[in-house]
Formats: structure tokens, C-alpha cells, sequence
């Protein structure tokens, strides 16, 4: 898994396509709007037209939704993302990854994960810092 916060689950958007069986689940997400999570951005017709949801909107959309249309809703719990750590100087360093939301500014990573993407974390910086406070 990696962690992501709200602030960018709320900007990235995964496509959904409206079917019979999840109309009611996108309609709550375009109720939520772009302002809460979980929630929707965009809504994109059948004929291409993307429409951008918003307090003003949001009801005419609700109104013609309809199964066909694609909702460009926020990052959830579970979906699947590809995470990357630049410069990729080999094919490890993009994994995929479950999508954790999480409160907080930083994107979480789990350390037995850290070799590939090259990342390590400088303990010598904390303990001289830890122990100067004191």
C-alpha cells in the first residue's frame, strides 16, 4: 500500500463508468462535488462532453445523469495506483500500489519497499537533532 493524502485524493480521479449496478454509488459522489471526500470533479457524457461539477452544476447534472456516463471521481481506499520515485533510473523504481487515504501532507510507504525506489531515511540527522533539543 501507499499512503496518500486527502489533499491529493481529492485532485487525482479515477474514471468510472455508470452501469445499473453502480449509478446510485457515483450519484452520492457527485452529491459530495469536488469539495468533499469522497466526491466527484467531473462528470464526462456519452458524446465526449466533460462537464466540471460544481455548486451551480451540480444539480443539472444530477439531473441528466444516466447510466453510460463516465464520473471522474476522487482516489479511494483500495484502488490501484502507480507510484514512482524520479529520476526511474531502472523498471523497480515504478510499482503498483493499493491506495491508502490518509490524513497528513506526506505520501507513507512501507520501508520493505524502500530498496527499490532508492529511498532510505537519515537516522544520523534525527539523533543529532533529537539529542540538541534535549
Amino acid at each position: 500500500e501507499v499512503g496518500v493524502p486527502f489533499s491529493i485524493a481529492m485532485v487525482l480521479t479515477i474514471p468510472a463508468k455508470a452501469t445499473a449496478w453502480n449509478k446510485e454509488s457515483l450519484r452520492k459522489y457527485i452529491e459530495n462535488g469536488p469539495k468533499v471526500y469522497p466526491g466527484a470533479n467531473y462528470i464526462i457524457r456519452q458524446d465526449g462532453k466533460r462537464k466540471t461539477i460544481t455548486k451551480e452544476t451540480k444539480e443539472e447534472i444530477l439531473a441528466e445523469f444516466e447510466v453510460g456516463y463516465t464520473v471522474e471521481r476522487h482516489l479511494i481506499d483500495g484502488d490501484v495506483a502507480l507510484f514512482n520515485r524520479q529520476p526511474s533510473l531502472h523498471r523497480m523504481s515504478m510499482m503498483c500500489h493499493k491506495v491508502k487515504v490518509l490524513p497528513g501532507r506526506t505520501f507513507r510507504l512501507n520501508p520493505a519497499v524502500c530498496n527499490p525506489y532508492n529511498a532510505d531515511f537519515d537516522f544520523h540527522y534525527f539523533k543529532t537533532s533529537l539529542s540538541s533539543a534535549s
